[in-house]
């Protein structure tokens, strides 16, 4: 099923997990260059810039394969131009499949061929069959294949976009289930993809793949979350259901997703500070940020300057809070420098303050035993003395 030679693939997650300890300062950066160098490795970029440089000269060089072909076969096909979109999408393939034989690895030219196997066909079913619904299937299916065979982690966002277009789409269009229902099958699909995410990383066979799950899990959480904000559920219901909000009518359930709209965030953020969870923490606070945008949004409770000095001065008094209990501590929540952070700039910082409160001290004066200039030793000096 791996496009690639599954033993160079266990090389680049050793790399990687040596160029982690390394940044964290675990091991020295000798260690670190003995084994990038006794290892086989793919082609591959290090740089998001460079990768994203190298991701447009590839999506350039599609567009002029596809201009091409355009211009030379467009007006015998007619009106037919579903039949190129198919063989766009094989040339992607084709592409993909000589790039993974050549060694390119997270390099930028094998995200612009693989990520095009799912948008040209998807492209040509829509084009073909007007369907929307075999177009999210074909996003999740073509996704899925393509996180499989070339470990792609975008792919694993296209399948998971294609999956929850898809039950949209049958609930919405093809009445599934009553619209009303929409929000809930919505979390409960996140809480599914979530369950599976944990599954697939305690699962070491599927070690390879870390970052797809990790882009998984951080979509399923948002998922959940969108699912019962207020915000997405009344603009949903307004455009879906036709229903009208009014000071007197709001959307069913009002009261539940008010609180939804909060309580998920705390609970993201608790669990995070439990389990130690990075991810799951900064999704929360977005959240919870975003949650205060929702319902100011709607409701203004407070004038906006008011309401920035009140924000204010619960923030500044929980963080005073939080300083005072957690600035000796050593283990759990701690104050302690973050090892897994980039602390070169603060280190750099803190020795360049250290050096700047030293007081510079002039240069000793040794002491000469033979003073020149007397004429105390063996000879007439200055001083006239034999």
């Amino acid at each position: 099923m791996l496009a690639y030679n599954k033993e160079t693939l266990e090389n680049e997650a050793l790399v990687a997990q040596a160029k982690e300890l390394y940044r964290m300062q675990f091991i020295p950066k000798t260690q670190l260059q003995d084994i990038t160098s006794r290892l086989t490795l793919f082609h591959s970029s290090g740089n998001p810039l460079i990768r994203i440089g190298f991701f447009l000269l590839g999506c350039l060089l599609l567009s002029a394969v596809a201009g091409f072909l355009a211009l030379f076969f467009g007006t015998l096909l007619n009106s037919d131009f579903e039949v190129l979109l198919f063989v766009y999408g094989g040339i992607a393939i084709v592409g993909a499949e000589f790039l993974a034989k050549a060694g390119y690895f997270n390099h930028g030219l094998d995200d612009a061929f693989i990520l095009s196997i799912p948008f040209f066909f998807g492209m040509a079913v829509g084009s073909t069959t007007d369907a929307t619904t075999l177009v999210f299937l074909t996003l999740l299916l073509l996704g899925t294949a393509c996180c499989l065979r070339y470990v792609h982690t975008l792919s694993a966002l296209v399948g998971a976009v294609g999956l929850v277009g898809l039950v949209f789409d049958l609930i919405v269009n093809h009445a599934l289930v009553d619209k009303v229902f929409l929000p809930f099958v919505g979390f409960f699909v996140a809480c599914g993809l979530y369950i599976i995410s944990l599954k697939l990383k305690k699962n070491e066979r599927y070690y390879l793949y870390s970052n797809a799950i990790w882009v998984l899990k951080g979509f399923a959480l948002l998922l959940a979350y969108c699912s019962v904000n207020y915000m997405v559920v009344r603009e949903l219901s307004e455009d879906l259901m036709k229903i009208v909000v009014t000071p007197e009518n709001d959307i069913p359930l009002a009261f539940l997703f008010y609180g939804l709209t909060f309580i998920v965030p705390l609970f993201y953020i608790g669990y995070a500070l439990k389990t130690k969870d990075r991810l799951l923490l900064l999704l929360g606070l977005f959240a919870l940020g975003y949650s205060f945008f929702t319902i100011r949004f709607y409701y203004q409770l407070l004038p906006l300057e008011i309401a920035f000095i009140v924000a204010g001065v619960l923030l500044f008094g929980f963080s005073y809070w939080a300083i005072r209990k957690w600035k000796d501590k050593t283990t759990g929540i701690t104050f302690q420098p973050d090892r897994s952070a980039d602390s070169h700039f603060l280190l750099n910082a803190q020795a360049l303050i250290v050096t700047s409160q030293i007081p510079a001290k002039g240069m000793p004066v040794s002491e000469d035993k033979m003073p020149f200039g007397g004429g105390g030793f063996s000879g007439g000096g200055a001083g006239g003395n034999y």
